[in-house]
């Protein structure tokens, strides 16, 4: 069977990720009017509608903390490290006692809530984000602390600040979002003073594998997390790109797991990034439950970590 394409795109074959990008290079752009197969067709549908780099999707995904809240209390409740995720992140920070400090995608702000009392009180600490509901959120729960918070919309591929600003930048799982990787980056060393460091969070190829192939296999089409692994920065295929930038970079991973004994919370974490039918909703609810009374919790696995990367002079 035959499809025609009336729109030049790009198209993939659904394999490994090297496959992929092979596959890119050998087809290239597809021309008007050209036949497809049905396998083409199918990975277009999947992958033309990137979500996590899709504006509109992220626009309506973070215009305020519910969905964002979903995911974070999955890993809050279920996690089987002992030191949180936001202690981990912030015990990496190698950052002066005074500083200018600044958080691309700083969410509701709940870096800093968490460790709130040990922010150095010469910090100077602008936290920012594309959605100006989130700035809106982390204000109302940062402004009344007598830390140097301040507090702005901004879209990390154009940083509104100086050249040399910053001693430090930090981009937590916010990275695979942005529509111009490159570019980012060359705001962010812009923005940096000479030996100012960015720590930017992300996660692994296999991230919550376990959690994805459930709608996958009860034939229950969703948005797969694991697409930014595909695209760009996660731990596997990062260090270059930084590298392009920066004069050093480092890595260091944290694997876990989260040990689920629930069903709804797992839902409620789907749902967070899909819309499904009342029917996809109960199956997948009665998929969860199943698994969880077989083995007493449904274990997923976690891949994150933190890139550590120094602007040269």
């Amino acid at each position: 069977m035959q499809y025609h394409l009336y729109i030049i795109y790009i198209i993939y074959i659904e394999s490994s990720v090297d496959e992929w990008r092979r596959q890119h290079a050998r087809l290239g752009p597809i021309a008007l009017g050209s036949d497809l197969t049905q396998p083409h067709i199918a990975m277009l549908n999947y992958l033309l509608m990137d979500t996590l780099q899709n504006q509109e999707y992220l626009r309506r995904q973070y215009e305020d903390s519910r969905n964002l809240g979903a995911r974070i209390d999955l890993h809050t409740r279920f996690s089987t490290e002992e030191h949180p995720w936001f202690h981990w992140v912030f015990d990496r920070f190698e950052i002066p006692e005074k500083a200018r400090v600044i958080e691309l995608g700083c969410g509701t702000g709940l870096l800093w809530r968490e460790n709130l009392s040990r922010i150095p009180h010469g910090w100077s600490i602008t936290l920012t984000d594309a959605s100006p509901g989130m700035v809106r959120e982390a204000e109302e729960g940062l402004r009344r602390t007598a830390l140097g918070f301040t507090f702005a919309e901004v879209n990390a591929v154009s940083i509104p600040y100086d050249n040399d600003t910053f001693d430090s930048v930090i981009a937590n799982h916010m990275l695979y979002h942005v529509p111009d990787l490159d570019r980012t980056l060359s705001e962010i060393r812009r923005v940096l003073k000479p030996g100012g460091r960015l720590y930017a969070t992300t996660v692994g190829l296999n991230h919550m594998a376990e959690l994805r192939e459930v709608p996958r296999d009860l034939g229950i089409r969703t948005p797969d997390g694991s697409v930014q692994t595909f695209t760009q920065f996660n731990l596997d295929n990062s260090a270059s790109d930084l590298g392009h930038w920066f004069a050093e970079v480092e890595l260091e991973r944290r694997n876990g797991a989260l040990m689920v004994t629930e069903a709804a919370p797992l839902v409620d974490y789907v749902l967070s990034g899909t819309r499904l039918s009342d029917e996809e909703t109960a199956r997948l609810r009665a998929s969860f439950d199943s698994e969880i009374q077989l083995r007493g919790a449904f274990r997923i696995s976690t891949e994150t970590g933190i890139f550590k990367a120094i602007r040269g002079s």
